[in-house]
């Protein structure tokens, strides 16, 4: 039996609603985001998770405190499960970026696991830490289910590894605030089994 790994995004923040660029910005929740998390915590019942793990920013970890309150489980903090950092461009809209630099909005498309936003984290090391912590999660819960808090970006990039894909362009997943994406692994062979379930988030109003 495989360990399987529920990978949720934090809730949403008022830069979420804004098209800001967030990266390492300590952002808290919205109420909106608070709501997200508790029901992402009710979905979460039915795995029986073991443990819960998540990311150290603040977004991440009052998900994780929202969703370890219900589940009975501390949070472990798992710096692997952080954001990318993409320092000059935090803070920003995407659209504004790409208007300044039409150059780096090309390289962004074409360079693939490459590519390195400026003064930031590359592609290619956010692949290696969301894949090292997956393989920490099946040697240290062998068989059972575990939560991780992360975001949308890590997750994007995860996506694209379990899938052997080279993020090339801007390929059409989403990932929304609480949603959940499931990872099933054995030391092995990792497996992609759902991504971004929203079920539980239905009637939530924004």
């Amino acid at each position: 039996m495989a360990t399987r790994i529920i990978f949720v995004r934090h809730g949403v923040t008022e830069l979420n609603d804004r098209g800001i660029i967030q990266g390492v910005a300590e952002t808290p929740l919205t109420e909106l985001g608070r709501r997200q998390s508790a029901a992402a915590a009710e979905a979460l019942k039915a795995f029986q998770p073991a443990a819960l793990y998540s990311s150290p920013y603040v977004r991440a970890m009052q998900t994780a405190q929202i969703i370890g309150d219900r589940l009975g489980l501390p949070v472990i903090e798992s710096t692997r499960l952080r954001e990318q950092g993409l320092r000059d461009w935090e803070g920003r809209a995407w659209e504004d970026i790409s208007a300044a630099d039409p150059q780096i909005a090309q390289r962004r498309s074409s360079e693939g696991w490459w590519f390195c936003p400026p003064g930031g984290e590359p592609r290619l090391r956010v692949r290696h830490r969301m894949l090292a912590f997956i393989a920490e999660a099946v040697g240290k819960h062998p068989e059972s289910a575990v939560v991780a808090i992360t975001h949308a970006g890590a997750l994007y990039f995860l996506v694209h590894a379990l899938l052997d894909k080279v993020p090339l362009g801007r390929a059409r997943i989403r990932i929304s605030n609480c949603g959940l994406s499931v990872v099933e692994a054995d030391g092995e062979r990792t497996v992609l089994v759902s991504l971004n379930e929203i079920a539980h988030l239905q009637g939530l109003e924004r």
